[in-house]
């Protein structure tokens, strides 16, 4: 007995010490100027930094301080990867020869492993000198980032004012002080920012480009515009994320900011449960551009994504595109057995991407998507240098593999765009390949594209279809002007991208108490969906309220008074 009762005290003893020292750990705070870094200094801040978060990465429940204040990025690989780009050695291409898995890149702030970690950055700017992927979180849990804000010391992009406007040819004044490095090999994407609508529109990409003077550009395109607007040189398309999240979970971006970024701003890979609070991903005070492609971009991630107060405008794509992808699979000698591979498709994460096993893969026929069977992963097995990805399901596989795609239906999270401000961006604002979808309070206004788009789009080799979709109380204005409109310039749902005719494969589609301002021919398309509820909207602006095909179990009713037309 009395060695029973001694075995349980030092049981509860082992208890109480594990609780003390849990509670210690999640009570360790750090200043990052214990590590030697001294805001508004303008020296580099990186080795503080890495210090900081290398103390993080082995001592969980940290919470980092960082003190008010501009701090600086600088990294001779990095800037010479952004004086090359901008001054045109790379060519017109700069996107083929960062974009690719293997490529040469810079991580600014590695938060990789990081677990129950709390980066507190209110009132601090991280400026970049050169191009990087600033923050890097990968394998990690339990992270929340506060505050913080991202910008470059020399934008990714160049903006001039137009000064002249010809059939054949337009001139752009450039502030080459706030814009150096520039060339007589002038490149980039070409985007315009209208000044009386105050929005951005395409304009293209090949047009020849000479620098007539130390400060003016001429593009040679027939484009167009109007003297007085600006001109948008994106120096790249996708590259790099601003903050990459991978194979991690339960991370939470805070009063977030990113001003620039020489690719996407956040890239979700993998990952599960993620909240994006305030998150801003807006142009900085005296431009009108952000990020150069997506705000933001989820693949492969499972859980909850949410997104609650946050602002987009600026950038050069969508605010958002949820997806999986349709893999291209071959045949291995095990009958079990396949090789699966993402092809003709972006991998903005540029990581491999792959199933769990005892995830849900559903083989679907690539005539019409629709799903013919139904396998559970047993094994899987990848190889990074060789980019390769085997899984053993839990049959044999009896198809053959040039008529049919394969798809993760595991990973397809829920997702909630709450209260969010949406102003001048070019493409969709929201676009949403996934299940358990809410769409409420929003303001979508001036998406070049159409504000909300969805289902799949096989083209992109992007799954999949759509399932129980709420859009409700948004205030949709002005979009679907120009680049990215679909057959719904307010509200679009079909799926793309099959060989022939496309299946019902949309469900349950719920539109309601939306004020819709909308442009063009029909406010609202929707096909290849079994459940549409549309009531209780006011649409105005378009030649249709709503516009439906190869549907069914439809209901809709008191829309306003524009035509609801059917096919």
């Amino acid at each position: 007995m009395k060695k029973r009762i001694f075995y349980l005290f030092c049981f509860g003893i082992t208890i109480l010490q594990n609780y003390v020292m849990a509670y210690a750990e999640s009570n360790e705070r750090i200043r990052l100027s214990d590590y030697g870094a001294i805001p508004n200094d303008g020296k580099n801040d990186r080795d503080a930094f890495q210090l900081a978060l290398n103390h993080c990465r082995t001592h969980p429940g940290t919470n980092l301080y960082i003190e008010p204040g501009v701090y600086n990025l600088i990294d001779d690989n990095a800037l010479e990867h952004e004086y090359k780009a901008i001054n045109g050695q790379y060519g017109e291409d700069v996107q083929g020869h960062f974009f690719y898995p293997k490529a040469d890149y810079v991580i600014g702030l590695d938060l990789d492993r990081f677990n129950h970690i709390t980066i507190d950055a209110a009132g601090v700017t991280l400026v970049q000198e050169g191009w990087y992927e600033a923050l890097s979180i990968t394998n990690a849990e339990n992270v929340l980032i506060k505050g913080l804000k991202l910008a470059h010391k020399r934008p990714p992009f160049t903006t001039g004012v137009i000064i002249e406007s010809t059939s054949t040819y337009f001139d752009m004044r450039v502030d080459t002080v706030k814009y150096p490095f520039l060339t007589e090999r002038i490149t980039g994407r070409v985007h315009f920012y209208d000044m009386n609508k105050q929005r951005i529109y395409t304009g293209g990409w090949n047009e020849r480009k000479e620098l007539i003077d130390p400060q003016t550009i001429r593009v040679y395109s027939q484009c167009k515009p109007q003297t007085g607007d600006l001109c948008i040189l994106r120096h790249s398309g996708h590259g790099r994320a601003g903050i990459l999240i991978k194979e991690s979970s339960n991370i939470t971006l805070e009063d977030v900011t990113i001003h620039s970024q020489p690719g996407m701003g956040v890239v979700g890979h993998r990952s599960e449960n993620i909240t994006l609070k305030n998150l801003q991903v807006i142009p900085a005070p005296g431009t009108v551009t952000s990020t150069n492609t997506d705000a933001t971009h989820f693949t492969s991630c499972k859980g909850k994504i949410k997104f609650e107060g946050c602002k987009f405008g600026g950038q050069g794509d969508d605010c958002t595109n949820i997806h999986n992808y349709y893999w291209s699979l071959y045949k291995e000698k095990n009958p079990r057995s396949l090789k699966i591979a993402v092809e003709e498709a972006d991998l903005h994460a540029l990581s491999l991407d792959y199933p769990d096993p005892g995830d849900t893969l559903a083989l679907v026929s690539k005539e019409n998507l629709t799903p013919v069977e139904y396998y559970r992963v047993d094994e899987v097995t990848t190889s990074e240098k060789d980019w390769r990805v085997i899984v053993t399901l839990d049959k044999n596989f009896r198809y053959d593999p040039e008529n049919y795609y394969i798809t993760n239906i595991t990973r397809r999270p829920s997702v909630e765009i709450i209260n969010n401000t949406v102003r001048s961006h070019m493409a969709r604002a929201f676009l949403i390949k996934t299940k358990e979808v809410r769409i409420a309070g929003n303001v979508i206004q001036s998406s070049s594209g159409s504000a909300i788009q969805l289902g799949a789009e096989a083209s992109w080799r992007e799954s999949g279809p759509v399932q129980q979709i709420l859009i409700e109380n948004n205030w949709i204005v002005g979009c679907g002007y120009g680049h990215g409109t679909q057959k719904g310039t307010a509200i679009s749902a079909e799926v793309n991208g099959a060989k022939t005719k496309t299946n019902i494969l949309n469900r349950t589609i719920i539109i309601r108490n939306n004020v819709i301002e909308a442009v063009g021919k029909n406010a609202i398309y929707i096909s290849d969906t079994d459940g549409i509820d549309i009531h209780n909207n006011e649409i105005s602006g378009s030649e249709n309220a709503i516009y439906i095909k190869n549907a069914k179990n439809i209901d809709i009713k008191n829309n306003g008074q524009l035509p609801v037309l059917f096919e």
